[in-house]
């Protein structure tokens, strides 16, 4: 539930009956910040793919326009008539899935090439995407996931098109989570490297709140790096788990040598593994130089890792 405070609308916002495109809607984060424009009353239309399950989208009144990021043509319909632009896409989860046919230079890096391109040629005023904050050191920027947000980052710089850049710190859903070795629910963690060096964790609702409101600002800024409230070491994370569950949790190390030889030497073969590898090496070596701060100055009160595990541990 999102505080009162969050869901003041938005000052910025205009009526206007132009939608807002959003591409990665059918997503954890998509989806969310699609709940929170049509909340503000503003007009969405989602990019979905063919096979997608659009039907949470038409409850709320979405329009849809079936496309691929593989599809030059399918984007430029997308686009037309939209005033701004939201993206999330990246492949990483269809790949942990067993998708086939499907790679990082495809969608990640050429994909939002020709969307960004396509949003130039329909004269679209805004195009927000979400970064991720890990890419600006090398351990993750040579990941196939870094050079594919990289690449994004830097045509959305050169292009006419005003840029809204978001580099939000770790998902609490995701590296908190069995799914990234985070396996509270059977008391047992993977820590990768030493596990001493603090990350932010944010909250999914909340990068989606911050979305939200600066597509819909007057004057955003460029580039907006953020985390949650807390700075905390991944041992310090599995102690806030054990204090909610009342219980220990088993830990074991993944050595931070094999973290930086599987990022290299899985590119080709696991690409979505090279990148969490590569990823959570340069989280075990670069604390988080991010705050809450630019949370606090949109009225989004964060999250804690506190009050995430015991939501999560209490839940039924």
């Amino acid at each position: 539930m999102l505080g009162s405070a969050r869901r003041a609308q938005p000052k910025a916002v205009a009526v206007s009956e132009s939608p807002i495109l959003v591409c990665g809607a059918t997503g954890e984060l998509g989806g969310r910040i699609v709940g929170r424009l049509r909340h503000f009353g503003v007009p969405v239309r989602a990019l979905v793919r063919p096979a997608s399950s659009a039907e949470p989208l038409r409850q709320l009144g979405v329009e849809l326009a079936v496309g691929d990021f593989r599809d030059r043509a399918s984007l430029d319909r997308a686009v037309a008539g939209a005033r701004a632009v939201v993206s999330t896409v990246t492949v990483i989860a269809r790949l942990f899935a067993g998708e086939k046919g499907t790679n990082f230079h495809d969608v990640d890096l050429v994909g939002h090439q020709d969307l960004i391109a396509a949003a130039e040629a329909a004269g679209v005023e805004r195009f927000l995407f979400v970064s991720a904050l890990s890419i600006r050191h090398a351990e993750s920027s040579n990941t196939p996931l870094g050079k594919g947000k990289i690449a994004t980052e830097c045509a959305l710089t050169s292009s006419p098109v005003r840029e809204v850049v978001l580099r939000p710190d770790l998902f609490q859903e995701i590296w908190l989570s069995p799914e990234a070795q985070f396996d509270w629910p059977n008391r047992k963690v993977i820590i990768f490297g030493k596990g001493e060096t603090p990350s932010r964790y944010i909250a999914t609702d909340d990068v989606a709140e911050a979305a939200a409101k600066l597509v819909l600002a007057d004057d955003p800024p460029r580039l907006v790096e953020f985390g949650g409230p807390d700075a905390l070491t991944r041992k310090q994370a599995v102690a806030v788990f054990e204090q909610a569950l009342g219980q220990p949790i088993r830990v074991r190390h993944v050595p931070r040598t094999a973290l930086r030889v599987g990022s290299v030497a899985l590119r080709h073969f696991q690409p979505a593994m090279a990148s969490v590898m590569g990823g959570a090496l340069a989280l075990d070596l670069h604390p988080a130089t991010s705050s809450e701060e630019p949370l606090r100055q949109l009225g989004i009160t964060p999250r804690s890792v506190e009050a995430y595990a015991t939501q999560v541990t209490t839940a039924p």
